[in-house]
């Protein structure tokens, strides 16, 4: 399975397909897009906004007044608002495609909750950006959730058929 494949797989093929299984190459690529898709969206949101801040101003305030003070600045909503919208969108998709991994690994949904949980935190950070030390030790709990994963990820699932399915890689033999 190849980029582009993976991708097709994940976002329109099995939208919102939660049975069956999903090979390592469809989770990371999946992954790489959403990462490559992010870094688009706040590369162009910069680009268009980032010159609403006032760099001398902002050279002047303590970390804690800096950090709000971009939350607040024009950069800072739209910024947000695009995040929100970015991670609803991609929301359902990751979390099929996580599920379907777990069960490669012949894992119950039930092991994808954390993974769920840390999804819905970042989601949530996104509708109530804050600068608070809550709010980022809760950010840092949900990535070190995402780290575990992406870490257990990293074996191959189950060879041949296990309960959710047929093994993903017999049916493409190009898949890593």
């Amino acid at each position: 399975m190849n980029f582009g494949q993976a991708v097709n797989s994940a976002l329109i093929e099995k939208y919102a397909t939660f049975k069956g299984r999903a090979c390592r190459a469809e989770w990371w690529y999946f992954l790489l897009f959403s990462v490559l898709v992010t870094l688009f969206v706040t590369i162009v949101v910069s680009f268009f906004t980032f010159g609403s801040l006032d760099v001398e101003y902002l050279s002047t305030l303590n970390e804690d007044q800096a950090a709000q003070y971009v939350l607040d600045s024009d950069f800072g909503k739209i910024l947000s608002r695009a995040s929100i919208i970015l991670g609803l969108a991609l929301f359902l998709p990751s979390f099929a495609v996580t599920v379907r991994r777990v069960q490669d690994l012949d894992g119950s949904y039930f092991w994808s909750l954390p993974y769920l949980i840390a999804a819905l935190i970042s989601l949530w950070i996104s509708f109530f950006p804050s600068a608070a030390d809550s709010v980022i030790r809760l950010d840092a709990l949900a990535n070190l959730i995402t780290i575990i994963y992406c870490l257990a990820f990293l074996r191959r699932g189950t060879f041949d058929e296990n309960r959710f399915g047929p093994d993903p890689l017999e049916a493409e033999k190009d898949t890593y």
